[in-house]
């Protein structure tokens, strides 16, 4: 016991003369124009990462399921598709490790995690593109599902940003990367010229790009200012009395709420009113995620052509990009409260207009601006909502917080998962979604509305 506590009280002072250097090391005069600059390319890759499969989903379920006959059967798109979600239920299975691997974030910094997620994503990119199988395809989506959902590069943005214009500087990064998807409906045409059988072509560019920033983020990245700060007080308090702390904890028989990890950041959410109705609110908000993403099959299955979904897909891209760059204006002059109201009443209005302009087979150009108004509304809604449980929390245990919360939306999104991947086989997949999407979102907004605080302005480092 003698060695061990020996041992812990020298490496942790390894760690503090590394923070301190760390804290000391300048980053020059232009660190943080480099920073963001990081950042706005890893969200690219996040943003292209996020939407890629999503916008070939037909090609891949004709050419495993349709015509190469999966397990021997015979099917059609729906049937495809709800066997292939069946499947995928492992990579949700997979998924609930993530918020373990995300809570290493307040263990070991920012920046290792900066590094690996930017890495995974990635690797699953390229094992897609090289895949020539079923089942090499679904290792190369589990993959970017395990490392998509940590978005570390949100973090850091959110701890290095001023916190009066954080949602401004927020929003402008989230905007520009998600301009980026736009790279989606250009290399349809000009890597698949509308051919859907050349899909896997949509993640090489991506994956070969995610290789470079990855270099440039181990390179240039430090660690953020506000974890060092952070980590420097804690181990900064005498190691006995820290230890006295722990042992008085015991006795008491209750757990330490400001220490990294899930099972303590669980423990947190339910000890807090508040976060925990946000939590309850999300998981509810978060249960339409499956179908909001199913834009593709909904076209495909309204009998729109390659070329017109190739024409719609061009729309998300621009108007996310203008949307979230108001929501960041909207949200640090009149809250985050009124900004997630109002960009979630959008979503599940426009997602109806949506589904009648596909079905209708209207202009391609209406049916992608619906399409951009209700994906973009519900994303930034979302966001919003995470940055608003940010918010809450202080610094040390503050990825272990998004970390749980990600764990515990599990709950909604494995039901909205079980709703849809049912309903797929008794109703169109576009009214499905429809009477699934419309509920869910409009319940989480009135929730919202009545039952969380504003929390615009709020210093992260003023946070106990």
């Amino acid at each position: 016991m003698k060695d061990n506590s020996t041992e812990n009280r020298m490496r942790e002072q390894e760690e503090i003369s590394r923070l301190q250097k760390a804290k000391n090391k300048k980053g020059g005069k232009y660190y943080f124009v480099v920073l963001i600059g990081l950042i706005l390319l890893v969200d690219i890759i996040d943003n292209i990462t996020t939407n890629a499969t999503g916008s070939v989903t037909s090609a891949f379920i004709r050419e495993f399921f349709i015509e190469g006959h999966l397990f021997g059967n015979t099917y059609d798109l729906n049937s495809g598709l709800a066997l292939h979600n069946t499947i995928n239920l492992i990579g949700y299975v997979i998924g609930l490790l993530t918020p373990f691997y995300k809570a290493q974030a307040d263990r070991y910094g920012r920046k290792p995690l900066f590094v690996i997620s930017t890495l995974g994503m990635t690797v699953g990119l390229l094992t897609v593109y090289f895949s020539k199988s079923y089942f090499v395809f679904l290792l190369g989506n589990f993959i970017m599902t395990f490392f998509l959902s940590h978005d570390i590069q949100i973090i850091y943005l959110l701890e290095e940003a001023p916190s009066k214009y954080r949602a401004t500087v927020y929003s402008f990064i989230k905007g520009l990367g998600g301009l980026s998807a736009i790279l989606l409906p250009l290399m349809r045409d000009f890597l698949l010229h509308n051919d859907e059988t050349l899909w896997r072509n949509i993640f090489l560019l991506p994956g070969i790009a995610g290789l470079i920033i990855c270099v440039l983020v181990f390179l240039f990245a430090r660690e953020t200012e506000t974890f060092v700060d952070g980590r420097l007080a804690y181990l900064q308090i005498p190691y006995e009395e820290r230890q006295k702390q722990k042992k008085e904890l015991k006795r008491q028989k209750k757990a330490d709420s400001n220490k990294a990890g899930i099972v303590n950041a669980i423990k947190f959410i339910f000890s807090n009113k508040e976060l925990r109705n946000l939590i309850i609110i999300k998981t509810i908000f978060d249960a339409a995620i499956i179908a909001v993403t199913n834009y593709e099959p909904i076209m495909t299955e309204a009998g729109m052509t390659p070329e017109n979904k190739t024409i719609a897909l061009y729309f998300y891209p621009v108007i996310y990009c203008v949307s979230v760059m108001i929501s960041g204006i909207l949200a640090d002059r009149w809250g985050r409260k009124k900004t997630i109201v109002l960009f979630g009443t959008i979503c599940f209005i426009t997602f109806a207009l949506f589904v009648v302009s596909a079905r209708k087979l209207w202009n391609p150009q209406i049916v992608g601006l619906m399409y951009g108004l209700y994906l973009g509304g519900y994303w930034i809604g979302r966001d919003y909502m995470e940055i608003v449980s940010t918010e809450m929390v202080p610094t040390e245990i503050r990825a272990s917080i998004v970390g749980a919360e990600g764990l515990l939306v599990y709950i909604g999104m494995a039901l909205g998962f079980a709703f849809v991947n049912v309903g797929i086989l008794f109703m169109p997949i576009w009214l499905t979604c429809l009477v699934f999407i419309v509920p869910c979102v409009s319940i989480s907004i009135v929730l919202f509305s009545m039952k969380i605080r504003e929390t615009k302005g709020i210093d992260y480092r003023s946070i106990q």
